[in-house]
């Protein structure tokens, strides 16, 4: 425990020389269905912790201005640190000069060192942020990263108004893409440049979910998409399927596995093991439709309950995927809008990505999950049951130990994630219709999806309940303009074969 360290989720967080800059966020916990994110739970405080010495330091928003206080006590936020320098894009809340709830239009540079000496010295503190406004960056629940000199805002969504499940309110729309920019310094101010917008309406089409750096089966550095919220057209879906992202090739969903354990964004591990040439990313407690229950078998719910399952996803050396949960699980229902931050000293490949290859054996302590949300055991839906006023924001940490090559190994439960439908598409091209013929492997409700080139989602059918073995469907395409076109089915909402189809 540290005291003084309130209850946070949903925040950002940045670190310098051993101490924690923690920004926005809520002090509340789950919201409602209707409503919620109101300003009186709202994090109006900067804090500043050292987990060493358990000292907690903090200032209040109210003295900066208007624009800048409002984003900063926002929920979901983008956030990354590069360097010594935090980049704080959008979030939402409520805002009093817009006289609603919005999501904001700002990216806010912050110089870490210099706040956070300003933080514990009392110094002021406005001269150490840089605000931007461009309607480029309102998004809340999406990710960034940085390959190279280009920053990627990863998915998310654009929520104007008070907050509603109804996922056909007006006020939504997700990002559908990735937005790519640059940061150039010119006389101590900082300048957007080179802004760009990559589009996909199907694998992009996602918020909330787990973003992490990764080395991929031929050394390139990039990062990974996993399981997030929600496929479009099927209400509660999440999205199984990993998208990898590298600066040489673009954006490309892993065809043939699916990620069970971890379907909503919470505090996650990398770790790269360069002799082995293996990516190992774990993931703790949060929200998913799937968990291994007390039998040891893959239970469901897909009211998206809160879990206490400890996964991690590795990719092989050969480039395949494998999805395990550990035998230890969460002290309790934790992790859901929680961070994992650094101990200090831990061996850093890149992007910080643990060096699993310069950990010593034995007992190494990787860091801390830092806030989360908070589920009584007795309660694990709660968003469902009306209850949410029974959950909390988690204000203690919870150090996470990784034993490397100890005497007794500790055991996990594999998953197959894979799923080989043997899809097919014929004729390729064709003038009307083409023929996508495939292999159930259990009976399910399958549906297909039909995208162009430029990433647009042009149609979402429901094939019905099918049954296991052999099957061949008819896709029009007649009304469709000639070009390259791709084709995703999903079986249960699983999402399982892609292939390239051509309308001549």
């Amino acid at each position: 425990m540290v005291p003084g360290l309130p209850g946070l989720h949903s925040f950002a967080i940045a670190r310098h020389e051993g101490k924690w800059l923690l920004l926005g966020g809520r002090q509340d916990g789950m919201h409602p269905k209707f409503g919620g994110f109101g300003a009186n739970q709202a994090n109006v405080h900067i804090r500043v912790v050292d987990p060493q010495t358990a000292e907690v330091w903090e200032r209040p928003l109210s003295g900066l201005p208007d624009t800048l206080r409002e984003q900063l006590q926002s929920a979901n936020m983008v956030y990354h640190q590069h360097e010594e320098t935090l980049l704080f894009v959008g979030g939402y809340g409520r805002s009093e000069l817009a006289q609603n709830h919005i999501t904001y239009p700002y990216l806010t540079l912050i110089d870490v060192p210099a706040l956070i000496e300003a933080v514990v010295s009392g110094g002021p503190m406005e001269e150490h942020f840089q605000q931007i406004r461009d309607p480029f960056f309102a998004v809340t629940g999406g990710q960034m990263q940085r390959l190279a000199d280009t920053f990627y805002l990863a998915g998310g969504h654009r929520f104007d108004g008070v907050y509603s499940a109804n996922s056909e309110n007006p006020f939504q729309a997700y990002t559908n893409g990735i937005r790519k920019f640059m940061l150039q310094e010119s006389e101590g101010r900082w300048q957007v440049s080179a802004q760009q917008e990559v589009l996909d309406e199907l694998n992009l089409h996602r918020r909330d979910y787990n973003l992490s750096p990764s080395v991929f089966a031929d050394g390139e550095v990039g990062f990974t998409l996993f399981a997030g919220v929600f496929q479009p057209g099927f209400a509660l879906a999440p999205f199984l399927n990993l998208v990898e992202v590298r600066t040489s090739a673009g954006h490309a969903s892993v065809e043939g596995f699916s990620q069970f354990l971890a379907n909503y964004h919470c505090a996650r591990v990398p770790l790269y093991a360069q002799s082995a040439n293996e990516m190992h990313t774990c993931f703790f407690g949060g929200i998913s439709r799937y968990w291994i229950d007390e039998q040891g078998a893959l239970a469901s719910d897909g009211r998206l309950p809160f879990v206490n399952t400890i996964s991690r996803v590795t990719r092989r050396a050969d480039g395949s995927y494998e999805e395990v949960a550990f035998d230890n699980r969460m002290p309790y229902y934790t992790g859901t809008g929680a961070e994992f931050v650094l101990a200090e000293g831990v061996p850093v490949f890149a992007y910080e990505m643990i060096d699993y290859d310069a950990l010593p054996d034995g007992s190494n302590l990787l860091g801390y999950i830092v806030g989360g949300i908070v589920s009584p055991d007795n309660q694990r839906n709660p968003f469902v049951a009306n209850t949410v006023g029974i959950t909390s924001a988690n204000a203690a940490l919870i150090r996470v130990y990784l034993e490397k090559n100890p005497v007794t190994t500790a055991s996990g439960q594999s998953l197959d994630g894979r799923y080989d439908l043997g899809l097919s598409v014929s004729p390729n091209p064709t003038a009307d219709q083409w023929q996508l013929s495939l292999n159930m492997p259990a009976a399910g409700r399958l549906r297909y999806l039909v995208q162009d080139a430029g990433g647009r989602l042009l149609r979402v059918e429901d094939a019905g309940l099918q049954q296991a073995g052999p099957l061949t469907l008819w896709a029009p395409a007649a009304d469709l303009p000639a070009g390259l076109y791709h084709i995703t089915v999903n079986i249960d909402g699983v999402w399982a074969a892609a292939a390239t189809a051509i309308r001549q």
